[in-house]
């Protein structure tokens, strides 16, 4: 089954290479990459160790996220389960 979840890519303050990315919908969430690119890579690792959480939530919508954090990157971020 397919999920989606909306994610936050925030730039470190300190280093501007790396994105620090969390996921409003999901405590404990966290991870980071060294670039987008990476970044979005690991959020979608990390979305699958979270499997039993990412299960049973329902993700809230992109327009929602964007205007919570409206100062962030927010892309949806899909994995297979």
């Amino acid at each position: 089954m397919e999920y989606c979840f909306p994610a936050i890519f925030r730039v470190d303050a300190e280093d501007k290479n790396f994105i620090n990315v969390s996921f409003p919908d999901i405590p404990g969430a966290v991870t980071f990459g060294e670039g987008m690119e990476e970044a979005r890579f690991m959020a979608k690792d990390v979305l699958v160790a979270m499997e039993e959480y990412v299960k049973v939530t329902t993700p809230s919508t992109l327009e929602k996220t964007k205007q919570n954090f409206p100062d962030d990157i927010i892309e949806m971020v899909k994995v297979e389960l």
